[in-house]
């Protein structure tokens, strides 16, 4: 049975002194976290941290609408890779880590967006397989890990915080802890009790001492970004004011933990009611019901609002998220989205970066399309400041989404893995995702605004990697000197 680590050693492993001794840090067992964004967040506010020695030009800094470090212009190109938390636990498989971090410096990426969080126990090694419980051996082994080799490879992490998507547990997993029946996601927004969980997780992190680099999450400058959520949604809700609330006090919170590090959210770009005359650019989201049911999907009744989410006081980046799936849409449509959401940015005074994009196969019409979205981000004089492609995996790594970016030049793209549930635990797990995603109310706010869902493509598969990888090569050198100048 796995022992508790008493709250001493949870100081400890925090990087807080406790009286006059600095305590040795667990590497072992599990650590109880409950209540700490109370106790150790006062504690820091109120100056009790440990003192910092980094120099604050070390950081990545928002400095209106431009990302600075050491005074001058950062821009960056970068990629997503979300495993490399599980799969650094794991000493069997951490060579898919130094695998990601090898590629993203031969295509010169200098930046990897990747999960800083695994909960719940339907993945393994979770980092909080309970509520309120993190395992301070993947907490060491895994994401010391994933930070300390980010380090030693000169590529800075955006850390994401939790998920909107059941993948790694996130919201619905924090939803579930609560309500032994499912519950809705709005619950992860408004319920204070979840909310103290995930300030309790999010405390833990971000005044953790990693084991291996010796400092405090807070005070590494590998760490360009916390990124609070991804894509945080809240289905049925139309006026977009529960998220837009929950953002308001999440990327606070962040920031009065940590002054050091930018803060935002990972967003799809949905526009809303306070912007009505941009909803129909919203058209590129199928919606998240299209295993459950046939009806139209309407994204105004996903619960953001662009314009608003990005205003947030304390959220330092605007972001977007592009998939395009219909075969004309970068060349009809994609531009005149992008600009908009070009010219929102520059209105709120923020930099923007595309944290996530790219195309599924045939391979020429990825191509075609990566091509586009690097070129509107280098060639506009809107406060652009980096991107990452979705996603540089290992070549042992199997291409479960269809949008993995494998080094090798002229490599086969693996195979879609075979489905891992049957077609009956599928439904189920279908059915509980559409609970916890409000379908009901989703449903009504659909029919309430009576708007169309557009055609999602599919294609079958082509190979032309060369062409993807020069394609991204080209944009990392372009993109990343632009800054130097």
């Amino acid at each position: 049975m796995a022992r508790c680590v008493s709250t001493c050693a949870l100081l400890a492993i925090l990087g807080f002194a406790h009286g006059q001794r600095q305590l040795q840090q667990a590497t072992s067992g599990i650590i109880s976290i409950a209540g700490i964004s109370k106790d150790l967040g006062q504690s820091y506010l109120s100056g009790q941290q440990a003192t910092s020695s980094i120099n604050n030009t070390s950081f990545v800094v928002r400095n209106g609408s431009e990302l600075q470090l050491n005074h001058q212009v950062f821009k960056f190109t970068g990629a997503n890779c979300y495993y490399l938390l599980q799969k650094a636990s794991d000493n069997s498989t951490r060579s898919l880590v130094t695998d990601a971090f090898q590629e993203a410096q031969s295509l010169g990426l200098t930046v990897i967006r990747a999960w800083a969080f695994n909960d719940g126990t339907n993945d393994s090694f979770p980092l909080q397989p309970q509520a309120g419980q993190l395992d301070a051996s993947v907490l060491s082994d895994g994401l010391d890990y994933m930070v300390s080799q980010a380090r030693a490879y000169g590529i800075k992490l955006i850390l994401t915080l939790t998920n909107y998507y059941p993948d790694y547990g996130g919201m619905q997993q924090y939803v579930s802890w609560a309500n032994s029946t499912g519950g809705i996601v709005q619950q992860f927004y408004t319920d204070t009790s979840i909310q103290a969980r995930y300030k309790d997780y999010v405390t833990a992190i971000i005044l953790r001492k990693n084991s291996l680099t010796g400092l405090l999450y807070r005070d590494d400058p590998t760490i360009l970004a916390w990124d609070i959520a991804n894509e945080p949604s809240n289905p049925g809700d139309d006026s977009g004011d529960i998220l837009q609330s929950w953002l308001e006090l999440a990327s606070s919170y962040v920031k009065s933990i940590d002054p050091n590090h930018l803060v935002y959210t990972g967003l799809s770009g949905l526009f809303g009611t306070s912007t009505p005359q941009l909803l129909q650019l919203n058209s590129n989201i199928t919606g998240d019901y299209t295993p459950y049911t046939s009806i139209p999907y309407d994204p105004a009744c996903n619960g953001n609002d662009y314009a608003r989410n990005i205003a947030t006081p304390d959220i330092d980046m605007a972001s977007l998220h592009l998939y395009p799936t219909v075969a004309p849409y970068w060349t009809q449509f994609l531009q005149q989205q992008v600009q908009t959401i070009f010219n929102l940015t520059e209105a709120a005074g923020k930099p923007l970066i595309v944290d996530e994009f790219n195309l599924q196969r045939p391979i020429a019409q990825r191509n075609e399309g990566l091509q586009l979205i690097y070129g509107l981000l280098q060639n506009t004089t809107s406060p652009v400041a980096g991107s990452c492609v979705w996603m540089v995996s290992s070549p042992s790594y199997p291409d479960y989404d269809g949008f993995e970016i494998y080094s090798t030049e002229n490599a086969t793209a693996m195979p879609q893995p075979t489905p891992s549930y049957t077609v009956a635990q599928q439904a189920v797990i279908n059915g509980r995702n559409a609970q916890f995603r409000n379908f009901n109310a989703a449903l009504s706010c659909v029919l309430r605004r009576n708007q169309q869902q557009p055609a999602n493509g599919s294609w079958p598969y082509v190979d032309g990697w060369d062409t993807t990888l020069s394609i991204i090569r080209s944009a990392a050198a372009v993109f990343n000197s632009s800054s130097l100048q």
